[in-house]
């Protein structure tokens, strides 16, 4: 176990990173492919994408008090 990263702690610049690579990826997957699914669906997969964000956020708050 000597060799086990350590995947709760990344340094501020890591996470800016992963974070606007996340954004810019859910933008051009959307910038792609809005033609092809009803709005409807857009409005719940943004409800959900908000309450999974949110508990993560929730989650990760609590574990670093």
């Amino acid at each position: 176990m000597k060799n086990t990263p350590v995947l709760t702690k990344a340094k501020y610049i890591e996470w800016q990173a992963s974070l606007w690579g996340a954004c810019f990826i859910a933008y051009g997957l959307g910038a792609l492919l809005y033609r092809f699914f009803p709005q409807t669906l857009v409005y719940i997969a943004i409800l959900i994408g908000i309450a999974l964000h949110s508990w993560g956020m929730y989650r990760i708050h609590h574990r670093n008090k």
